[in-house]
């Protein structure tokens, strides 16, 4: 790999100047801090994050720490009511070890934790010079944050925090639901039903492209094999005792499913598995079920959002945006959208008659 001595000898200047240019010093001219940066993009070279923070906090006489520290908000009351979410853990442990490759610590920060407050987690971020940001996901409600985000490089996961605008990395869930639906379809799924939460339909949450994904399928497949999506309030609880407890199937969900005679269903996690237990649909031998996420039911065939993959993303992007010393909100917000993979499973089979 490339290095600021070399990218110096094919400039035909010093070393001094490249990494003054490099880190944007004012006192090197505009015009030698473009051909700099170009010819160091054309030879393949990257700066080390944790170094550029490391010798940054030198020149300025900061007392250092053994790592460079990135700071990560999330809107719940602690590690074990986010780690719920199976999701959530994925992604955390991906960011983790990128994060310990790249040389930098993590520290978590739990907007819901008693005591806690955006002020409070702001003020702290100050204190110890942090200057990496991630916001990550779920999201209980958009709004802004009151951090002072000229201090700060950061990045959003997913699509909730609107009002900050910033740079972002993304679960690809348009391009999810499509890989899921055209496995489907290959197996030889002909009446694929589609039940989702209705905030992802009408409601509030911004971004989310399932049901975006759901309307093109059904353009581009026979009328006669076209069903409306169910949206539904309210999930099945899981069961404490499996085969021994039946669960109250909603009346709506009910009436849907006789008229519509889905032979798959697309779901978020999976739950209505246990609707369909009640009802004594079998699966797969009745309908097929699959999941546009991770799968909270066993032997349930999903799509691997690659959380893992958009946590080290979203690692890798603040790190380098405080490299190239960009802070504050973004004047052109950029989104990086990752795509989830196809997971079979015992809860589908093939279907072709």
């Amino acid at each position: 790999m490339p290095n600021q001595k070399d990218i110096a000898k094919a400039l035909g200047v010093t070393q001094a100047t490249v990494s003054r240019a490099l880190r944007g010093d004012r006192l090197i001219s505009a015009a030698m801090r473009n051909k700099v940066a170009k010819t160091a993009k054309k030879m393949g070279y990257h700066q080390n994050a944790y170094l550029t923070i490391l010798m940054s906090n030198i020149r300025k006489g900061k007392t250092l720490s053994e790592k460079g520290v990135i700071g990560l908000l999330i809107e719940a009351g602690s590690q074990k009511e986010w780690y719920e979410n199976k999701a959530y853990q994925i992604f955390h442990r991906g960011l983790l070890d990128r994060a310990d490759e790249l040389g930098f610590r993590v520290d978590s920060f739990y907007l819901r934790k008693r005591g806690m407050s955006v002020s409070r987690i702001g003020a702290i971020l100050h204190a110890r010079g942090i200057m990496g940001i991630i916001l990550a996901p779920p999201y209980h409600g958009n709004r802004a944050l009151a951090i002072d985000w000229e201090r700060h490089a950061t990045i959003g996961v997913g699509f909730g925090w609107e009002d900050q605008e910033l740079n972002r990395v993304a679960y690809d869930q348009l391009r999810n639901y499509l890989t899921a639906f055209n496995a489907l379809r290959e197996m030889g799924y002909r009446r694929i039903g589609t039940v989702l939460g209705s905030q992802f339909v009408s409601g509030n949450r911004h971004g989310y492209q399932w049901f975006t994904g759901y309307a093109d399928c059904q353009y581009r497949i026979p009328a006669a094999e076209r069903i409306p999506v169910f949206d539904h309030k309210r999930l099945p609880i899981e069961k404490k005792s499996p085969g021994q407890i039946e669960l109250p199937v909603p009346a709506r969900f009910e009436k849907w499913f006789t008229q519509w005679k889905p032979d798959a269903l697309l779901t978020l996690a999976g739950y209505e598995r246990l609707w369909l237990d009640t009802m004594k649909v079998k699966v797969p031998q009745d309908i097929g079920l699959a999941c546009i996420g991770y799968a909270a039911i066993p032997d349930c065939a999903h799509i691997d959002a690659k959380g893992d993959i958009v946590g080290a993303t979203a690692l890798e992007q603040v790190t380098a945006q405080i490299a190239r010393n960009e802070f504050g909100v973004p004047s052109s917000p950029r989104t990086t959208m990752i795509e989830g993979e196809w997971v079979h499973a015992p809860s589908v089979r093939n279907a072709h008659h």
